[in-house]
């Protein structure tokens, strides 16, 4: 219950509800931490800091949150909560407030590291690393996870050699990296073209455990694909699969934007056969890919082909997978099907563009389909907000 009034921002209510059972005693069966916990982050979500932080107050003075606080602390979960809705300086500001009032509170490196995280987040270099260096000046220990969000901080900022450093450094103070250290680094590095470094930190990589995973072939896949080497991005394919890993719809789908950008109509119908005759199942997003490549060239008959395998498939079809759709079957003088593809889309729910309306509208109106022109009108009117522009384009 408090969970339902907190999500509909009734915190009075629950508050009210909160009170009256601590207050009959019913504690042990209806509060509990997490109880609290639910409370501090819809405080955070909602903006408001400082009820957040009362609840927080509050909670740690009842003995029943003290004695049975397990896991996470309820503080941490207080500035993880207000670090995640951008709110990292009222974070940081309530812990230097908390360690001025109790000297002899000693911050876990787990707080540091949700700060530190926060400040990164926020794309504040300048107290993140202030952070950091308070962080060693008081000798908290760093562990992976600090070194994991120091790293992963500088490669979102484009400054991969400060956290190659940070790599180095770790590793000297007997801390050796973990798969999202070596991930991050490698899609930095990608990121930034600079492939030959990323394949002697791949050999690094392989000789440690557990090894590159998905996210790290992936990750070069697409690094390949982006800067045009196809070559390079079929042999880290090779590579994934001869570890035992099997590609995803994704990691193929690198390779279909990268023949989308060259034209390569043959090399995309040969890796979408390849990938149906191996067991692979193409998502929706490579099949608006594939049909966007085969509009593109012209070759329409075979992209009405693709999109009646898709159907069969039950994939999916979004709304601009839809929209192509139909204005390919119009430029193929394929009415009767434009106009079924349009009422199926508005039957699944989805809403469609006005243009495509209007364009379906006036290639009927054109070529004398008024019973077609007709029905197209009759089925856009159950779409909500469509009268206004209808009444001009149905009674022309």
């Amino acid at each position: 219950m408090i969970k339902v009034l907190a999500k509909a921002k009734e915190f009075d209510s629950a508050w009210c509800l909160l009170l009256d059972k601590i207050g009959g005693h019913e504690v042990p069966d209806f509060v509990s931490k997490d109880t609290f916990v639910i409370l501090i982050r819809r405080y955070a979500r909602a903006g408001m800091v400082e009820a957040a932080i009362w609840t927080f107050e509050f909670a740690n003075n009842l003995d029943m949150v003290k004695n049975f606080d397990s896991g996470a602390s309820l503080f941490e979960i207080l500035l993880d909560s207000l670090c995640k809705q951008g709110r990292v300086k009222a974070a940081s500001e309530y812990f230097h407030k908390r360690k001025e009032l109790d000297q002899s509170w000693a911050p876990t490196v787990r707080v540091y590291n949700i700060l530190l995280n926060g400040w990164f987040r926020s794309k504040n270099v300048k107290d993140a690393e202030r952070f950091w260096l308070e962080m060693r000046k008081e000798n908290v220990t760093p562990n992976v996870v600090t070194y994991g969000t120091l790293v992963e901080g500088y490669c979102r900022l484009r400054r991969v050699d400060r956290a190659i450093r940070l790599v180095k450094e770790m590793r000297k103070e007997g801390i050796e990296p973990n798969a999202i250290v070596y991930n991050t680094v490698i899609d930095g590095l990608v990121e930034a073209g600079r492939f030959e470094e990323v394949s002697g930190m791949m050999e690094r990589f392989l000789v440690c455990e557990p090894g590159p995973t998905m996210v790290t072939y992936t990750s070069l896949v697409k690094g390949y694909c982006k800067a045009g080497d196809l070559e390079g991005a079929s042999k880290i394919l090779k590579m994934m699969i001869s570890r035992g890993f099997l590609p995803s719809p994704t990691t193929y789908n690198y390779f279909f934007r990268y023949f989308s950008k060259f034209g390569k109509v043959e090399d995309a119908m040969n890796l979408y056969r390849k990938m149906i005759e191996s067991g692979y199942t193409p998502d929706r997003l490579t099949y608006h890919i594939l049909l966007k490549i085969l509009c593109k060239e012209d070759k329409l008959d075979l992209a009405i082909q693709v999109s009646k395998e898709m159907k069969c498939r039950g994939c999916d079809i979004d709304l601009d997978t839809s929209t192509m759709l139909i204005h390919l079957l119009c430029r193929m003088y394929k009415f009767d099907e434009a106009s079924a593809e349009f009422e199926d889309m508005i039957r699944r729910g989805l809403v469609p563009h006005y243009l495509t309306f209007k364009r379906l509208n006036d290639e009927f109106k054109k070529r004398g389909m008024t019973a077609l022109a007709q029905k197209l009108c009759n089925v856009m009117s159950s779409v909500p907000r469509s009268m206004e522009l209808l009444d001009s384009r149905c009674k022309d």
